[in-house]
């Protein structure tokens, strides 16, 4: 009966670890969208002159997979993220330091369940909700945010908006009303 438990626990460990390693790696294309992790994305877009869409997440939030499996697969969507914008997830449960504008954010309590790390508080106002779309300027200032589950018809005129450039010469109104 022991042995019986030792190999059920190392067994059910075992899937554990699997599984964790089965999580997104940064950098890698998931859904079309090539992501990246918060600090080389930061530095891609200075580089590269593009403004940036941040996916705040966490790993237990329903809305956050429904926005990876759905919006993020629309081809409309991966093509336009793809060709105007730097895209970056953010786990806004991670455990490490990241730099931002020459500062150093942590979570404040990295071994505890559902801590939340500083970074997204600072770049959301402190209005954090999963999920988060922060949207930077390629030198990190922040041009608006939006929160919760999009739709690719609701989310392709903002990324539009904001990946055309047209946010710096008029109103979200006025581009609404070119249509």
């Amino acid at each position: 009966m022991k042995r019986q438990l030792i190999f059920i626990v190392t067994f059910l460990f075992t899937c554990n670890l699997l599984i964790a390693q089965s999580n997104p790696v940064k950098g890698k294309e998931e859904s079309g969208i090539k992501w990246f992790g918060f600090e080389e994305g930061m530095k891609l877009a200075a580089k590269k002159k593009l403004p940036v869409i941040i996916d705040v997440y966490t790993d237990w939030c329903g809305w956050c997979k429904k926005m990876d499996n759905e919006t993020f697969k629309n081809q409309s969507i991966v093509n336009f993220v793809s060709k105007n914008f730097i895209a970056i997830k953010l786990n806004a449960e991670d455990k490490n330091p990241i730099k931002y504008l020459d500062k150093t954010y942590v979570n404040p309590n990295p071994n505890a369940n559902r801590s939340t790390h500083q970074l997204p508080g600072v770049l959301a106002r402190q209005r954090i909700g999963y999920p988060t779309y922060i949207y930077l300027d390629s030198a990190g200032k922040t041009i608006t945010l939006t929160q919760g589950y999009m739709q690719a018809d609701d989310m392709l005129p903002l990324l539009k908006y904001i990946g055309s450039g047209s946010y710096k010469t008029m109103t979200w109104k006025d581009f609404n009303n070119m249509k």
